[in-house]
C-alpha cells in the first residue's frame, strides 16, 4: 500500500478515535444534568397528580354522599369548596375499608385513569393525643378516675387544651384541662355507681391556631368485665349525616346515640329501626372539630352497658397500594399537604409510584 494511504488511514482512525472520546466526554458530563432533570420532572409530575386528587371533585361531584352512582373520575375534593384542599367529608370517610359503604382501590384507581401511577393516600390528624388510666377511687356513690394524658407531633411534646366527655348509657359528664410543655397532662372523671359496663373517655387536644386532634379509650366502669371490643355490638358507618348501625344481633339494640364536638354534644334521633339495622340522623354542626359519634346499650344477657364508637370524617385512614417493598420504595415520591374537612385540619401524606 502507498505510503500516502498509510498515513491518510491513520490520521482517520485517530480522528475517529478522538471524536468517540469527545462523545464519550460529553456523554459522561451531561448524564447527571439528564437524571437531575428526568428527577425533577417525576418528582414535578407526581406533585400534580397528588394535587390533583386534592384540589378536583371527581365526577359525579358529589359521588361521596350518593352511593349508587358510578364514579366517573377520582377526586376528594368538596364541590364549590371555599379555600383550596378543603375536602369532602362523605369521600374521605368512604376511602376507611371499616365503613360499609367503603370504596375499593381498584374503583379509584381505574376511575383516575393513570394506569402507570399507582397511589397511597394516608389521612390522619397533625398531631397524636393518647391517654392512659392512671387509678381510680371509689366513694359512696361514684367512682373516680385518673387519667393521664399526651400530646405530641412527631414524637416531640406540644402543649395543647383539652376537653374530655365520659360516657355511659345515657349518662355523659365533660372536664377540661391542658397538657404541659413537655405534653403531659391529667385529669380527673366521675361516674355514679347507679352504672355499670363499658365507659368511654372522648378526649378532644386543641393547639393553636385551633389545630384538634383527638383519642377516644374504653374502659370498665363498676364492673368485673373487661370493655367490649371495638365492633362487639355493632359496626358504625356514618355517610351523608346519616349514621348506620348494623348490630350483631337483634337482642342488643342501641338504646342512645350521641354526637361530641370539642364545644357540643348532640343526642342522635333514630330515623330507622330494622331487625339488624338502626339509623340516625347527625346534625351539622358549625364547630372546627371532627365529630365523633357514640351509641350505647344494655347487654340482653349481663344488663350492663355496651358501648360503639366511630369518628366522622372516618380518619385516620390508609388507602391504596401498599408501598412496603424495596422497589416500591425506590419507585415512589411523597408529598404532604394541610386539608380541611369539615372546617377542621389534618394532614394528608400521599404516595405517587411509577416515577
Amino acid at each position: 500500500m502507498p505510503t500516502v494511504s498509510l498515513d491518510t488511514l491513520l490520521a482517520s482512525s485517530v480522528m475517529i478515535c478522538l471524536v468517540l472520546s469527545s462523545m464519550v466526554g460529553v456523554f459522561t458530563a451531561v448524564q447527571p444534568f439528564i437524571e437531575h432533570q428526568t428527577s425533577s420532572y417525576d418528582a414535578e409530575t407526581s406533585r400534580r397528580l397528588a394535587e390533583y386528587l386534592l384540589l378536583e371533585t371527581g365526577s359525579p361531584a358529589d359521588w361521596g354522599a350518593e352511593t349508587n352512582e358510578t364514579l366517573i373520575s377520582f377526586g376528594l375534593a368538596k364541590e364549590n369548596a371555599s379555600t383550596p384542599f378543603e375536602l369532602d367529608i362523605d369521600k374521605v370517610t368512604r376511602l376507611n375499608e371499616r365503613n360499609k359503604y367503603n370504596l375499593s382501590f381498584l374503583e379509584a384507581f381505574t376511575a383516575l385513569n393513570t394506569k402507570d401511577k399507582p397511589f397511597k393516600i394516608i389521612i390522619k390528624p397533625v398531631f397524636n393525643a393518647t391517654v392512659t388510666l392512671s387509678s381510680q377511687t371509689e366513694e359512696a356513690s361514684e367512682i373516680t378516675y385518673h387519667f393521664n394524658i399526651s400530646t405530641k407531633r412527631s414524637n416531640l411534646p406540644v402543649a395543647a387544651s383539652f376537653k374530655c366527655y365520659a360516657v355511659i348509657g345515657n349518662y355523659v359528664t365533660s372536664n377540661s384541662s391542658s397538657t404541659s410543655s413537655l405534653g403531659e397532662g391529667s385529669i380527673d372523671v366521675s361516674l355514679p355507681k347507679s352504672l355499670n359496663g363499658t365507659a368511654l373517655l372522648v378526649i378532644f387536644a386543641q393547639i393553636e391556631p385551633k389545630i384538634l386532634s383527638y383519642t377516644v379509650h374504653s374502659f370498665a366502669h363498676n364492673s368485673g368485665s373487661s370493655p367490649n371490643q371495638a365492633g362487639s355490638y355493632a359496626t358504625l358507618s356514618p355517610l351523608n349525616y346519616t349514621l348506620r348501625a348494623d348490630l350483631t344481633s337483634s337482642s342488643n339494640r342501641i338504646l342512645y346515640t350521641k354526637v361530641f364536638t370539642y364545644d357540643y354534644t348532640f343526642s342522635l334521633t333514630e330515623t330507622e329501626n330494622a331487625s339488624t339495622t338502626q339509623c340516625f340522623a347527625v346534625p351539622k354542626i358549625l364547630d372546627e372539630s371532627p365529630m365523633i359519634l357514640v351509641g350505647t346499650g344494655l347487654n340482653a344477657s349481663s344488663s350492663e352497658y355496651f358501648a360503639e364508637w366511630v369518628s366522622y370524617p372516618q380518619i385516620p385512614l390508609d388507602f391504596g397500594l401498599d408501598f412496603t417493598g424495596r422497589y416500591h420504595l425506590a419507585d415512589a415520591l411523597s408529598s404532604r399537604f394541610l386539608v380541611t374537612i369539615n372546617s377542621a385540619t389534618y394532614e394528608c401524606k400521599i404516595i405517587i409510584g411509577g416515577t
